[in-house]
């Protein structure tokens, strides 16, 4: 589905959704209208409103101060995959983006630690990006969706940063075809989390910023 489609599947079951669930999945499609009037013509700002309709999915209020992306998203990917009963995220991941999944394992300047080491003067980044692709290769091998859509996404959330947080050229050619890549995965992923989350029976968080009506 695209965002147009979303949007009218989203009317017609949203009056048996929690009211913060709803406007989850409103924001959430929003966005996902963005990214696709920005897809062709500027693909840096493309990713940026797949990220904000991304963080609109999966971002929850639960109290906690201290976040780490990848443990928050292993629990969200495990939920997703549970509903994913046509196993959609395994046959994007697999036969649609597998090439692509391959070079952004190898993909040294889309993993954190290798920053971290620069600015430290250190190589400790270089065993844990060894041990991070052997996990990543295993999960292509056991067919652990969970797993490798977290290390993906954890890659592309340090891709992200970089373009957030002025670490990147506007339409630069360094980081062209990681961004590239990055928003045609997050184009084709994005729609599916969002359906699979019409669903209910999972536990999806209260969100940060409910609608509040203005007196």
């Amino acid at each position: 589905m695209n965002a147009d489609e979303l949007r009218h599947a989203l009317r017609d079951v949203r009056d048996g959704m929690s009211n913060d669930h709803a406007t989850r999945l409103h924001r959430a499609v929003s966005w996902l209208q963005c990214a696709e009037q920005y897809a062709e013509a500027d693909e840096d700002m493309a990713l940026i409103a797949l990220w904000i309709s991304f963080n609109s999915c999966y971002a929850v209020n639960d109290g906690a101060t201290d976040h780490t992306f990848g443990r928050d998203f292993r629990e969200f990917a495990a939920k997703l995959v549970r509903l994913d009963e046509d196993e959609r995220i395994y046959n994007c991941l697999w036969f649609n983006f597998s090439n692509f999944i391959r070079l952004l394992i190898d993909n040294q300047w889309v993993f954190e630690p290798f920053w971290r080491s620069l600015r430290d003067g250190n190589d400790e980044w270089q065993a844990l990006f060894e041990d991070d692709k052997k996990k990543a290769h295993r999960a292509l091998a056991d067919n652990d969706v969970p797993r490798l859509l977290t290390i993906i996404m954890h890659r592309l959330y340090t891709l992200r940063n970089q373009v957030v947080h002025g670490g990147a050229t506007w339409q630069s050619s360094a980081n062209r075809d990681q961004v590239r890549d990055g928003k045609r995965l997050m184009l084709e992923l994005m729609p599916i989390i969002i359906e699979l989350m019409f669903d209910e029976r999972e536990d999806w968080g209260r969100i940060h910023y409910p609608y509040v009506k203005s007196v």
